[in-house]
């Protein structure tokens, strides 16, 4: 089986080099806002910023990552990364119901669609009833996403993402998504692309298709 979405070291260092553990704090905000006390999985860790950023708060997260590449570089930087190397498209190589949130941040667009069933089911089939699927991903309108990034080949709508979790299992979906900047970067375009999107939810603005899930 061909394992979509196992980057390559020069693919890493091109796209994530820049950043460090802060980048990814609004995560671990909405984390702790959205979910309750518990293990975090982080599926398709990549280099392991989330990780450690949870783990740098005393917060228990273990990550899972296809790229051996991206494993290497987040044990060389962050040696304490709870991070293994695990194909997606596999069983997840944890118990039923231990862990209380799962992340899948920037993941779903980079893997085959069997490969992304997969790892949403696994991700319900690890959470503790209640628990929560935080997922991040570009919109299939999001235009600007598709070509940027040559990996990003498997982009959803909100609707599309909604109705898998929904099928997955997930008793309550929320999304939360952004509007494509269609009146430019300045200030009041922005504002006024956020309220047409806040009254309209027209998905075919939306930059985006976030949500977040639970079991």
């Amino acid at each position: 089986m061909v394992n979509q979405g196992v980057g390559s070291q020069q693919y890493y260092e091109q796209y994530y080099s820049s950043r460090d553990w802060r980048f990814y704090r609004g995560i671990l905000w909405d984390v702790i806002r959205y979910s309750e006390p518990g293990p975090i999985l982080d599926v398709g860790a990549g280099t392991g910023f989330i990780v450690e950023g949870f783990l740098r708060w005393g917060i228990d997260c273990t990550g899972i990552e296809g790229s051996k590449e991206a494993v290497d570089i987040a044990r060389k930087r962050f040696p304490q990364a709870n991070l293994l190397q695990h194909f997606l498209s596999d069983p997840f190589p944890f118990p039923d119901q231990m862990f209380q949130t799962v992340i899948m941040n920037q993941v779903i667009e980079h893997l085959e669609p069997t490969v992304v069933e997969n790892s949403v089911a696994e991700s319900y089939r690890v959470l503790r009833p209640g628990g929560m699927l935080y997922v991040t991903s570009p919109s299939k309108f999001n235009q600007y996403e598709r070509n940027a990034d040559p990996t990003h080949i498997n982009l959803c709508s909100p609707s599309e993402l909604g109705a898998m979790m929904a099928g997955k299992g997930f008793l309550k979906v929320i999304p939360r998504n952004t509007p494509l900047n269609l009146l430019g970067e300045n200030w009041l375009g922005k504002e006024i692309m956020h309220y047409f999107f806040k009254y309209t939810h027209l998905e075919r603005i939306s930059a985006t298709a976030n949500c977040i899930a639970y079991k």
